[in-house]
C-alpha cells in the first residue's frame, strides 16, 4: 500500500472527488496519490477545503473515524451518529456542530453554481452572423 497526501495549491481547475464542487486555480485543497492493489494501478483522489475541514472537525470530535475516499460523507455521519448513540450526555452539540458545518459547505456548493462565467464583451464591427 502507497499513500501519500499532500495541500498544494490547484494550478487547474478540479472536481473534488466527494462533494463534486470546483477546486479553482489558486485555492488549496488535498491531493492523495496511492495504491491499494496492484492490479489497480495508482489512484489519486483530489478533496476541496470544505470537505477536508469538515472531516478534520469529525476526526478531532470523534474518537474513531474510519472513512474512505468517495464516501468521507457518509462515514462522517455514520462516525458523529454512532458516538451519539455510544455515549449520548458525553456528546451534546455533536451532531449540531457537524449538521452545521455540512450545512455551510453545502451552501458554498451552491453559491458556487450560481456563478455563471460572463462572456467577454463583443466587438464593435464583430460580425455575428
Amino acid at each position: 500500500v502507497l499513500y501519500n497526501r499532500s495541500t498544494p495549491r490547484a494550478r487547474k481547475q478540479y472536481r473534488c472527488y466527494e462533494c463534486a464542487g470546483s477546486i479553482h486555480p489558486g485555492d488549496r485543497y488535498e491531493r492523495v496519490d496511492g495504491m491499494w492493489d496492484r492490479s489497480y494501478g495508482f489512484d489519486t483522489f483530489v478533496t476541496c477545503r470544505s470537505c477536508h475541514d469538515l472531516r478534520q472537525w469529525v476526526q478531532n470530535n470523534v474518537p474513531c473515524l474510519c472513512w474512505s475516499h468517495g464516501n468521507m460523507i457518509e462515514d462522517c455521519q455514520n462516525a458523529v451518529m454512532d458516538a451519539i448513540w455510544r455515549a449520548p450526555t458525553e456528546t451534546t452539540g455533536l451532531r449540531f456542530g457537524f449538521s452545521r458545518r455540512l450545512h455551510a459547505r453545502e451552501a458554498r456548493k451552491r453559491l458556487e453554481r450560481r456563478r455563471v462565467p460572463t462572456p467577454p464583451p463583443a466587438s464593435e464591427g464583430e460580425s455575428h452572423g
